[in-house]
């Protein structure tokens, strides 16, 4: 369900937090608020995805799925992003993400969108991407934290087998 009538204000969440009150209105402007209903999917792995999707209110449950097993990643919440990849690299998604809360308030945005947006202004384009790199840097230092863990935690359950 998509909301009409919100007049743009600053939105201080996520990575609009770190925005200037002008841009972060026009970004505003640029995308659309919806809100989405316990188990809608904001993406499914595997399947063509062009939305980013800034969780206001709500929380969404992140999955990757191989070999028939399901993994899950993330569990996001307000200010976080999903989708973020699909606008700059469009590929199909990599992951599912479905809400898990009752109801959550999201501010969307489609790749076309997105793209009119950093070609009308690319100064405020290179801070949003700035914020957004940041964003991705953050998740993937995060998953090679978990990734290093495991990996010793699989060495030493290994080595305490030694005889």
């Amino acid at each position: 369900m998509m909301v009409k009538d919100i007049k743009p204000k600053p939105i201080k969440v996520g990575f609009f937090r770190n925005l200037d009150d002008s841009l972060s209105k026009n970004l505003f402007r640029s995308g659309n608020l919806v809100i989405k209903r316990k188990g809608d999917y904001l993406s499914v792995q595997g399947q063509p995805h062009s939305n980013m999707s800034l969780i206001i209110q709500g929380q969404v449950s992140v999955k990757i799925s191989a070999n028939g097993e399901s993994l899950k990643v993330a569990k996001l919440g307000p200010g976080d992003v999903v989708g973020e990849m699909s606008i700059i690299d469009p590929k199909k998604a990599s992951a599912t993400a479905r809400v898990i809360s009752q109801d959550a308030k999201l501010w969307q945005i489609t790749g076309a969108e997105f793209n009119d947006f950093l070609n009308n202004d690319q100064v405020a384009g290179f801070s949003i991407m700035k914020e957004l790199a940041k964003g991705l840097c953050k998740r993937l230092r995060t998953y090679n934290e978990r990734m290093l863990h495991s990996m010793f935690d699989d060495r030493s359950h290994y080595l305490e087998q030694d005889y």
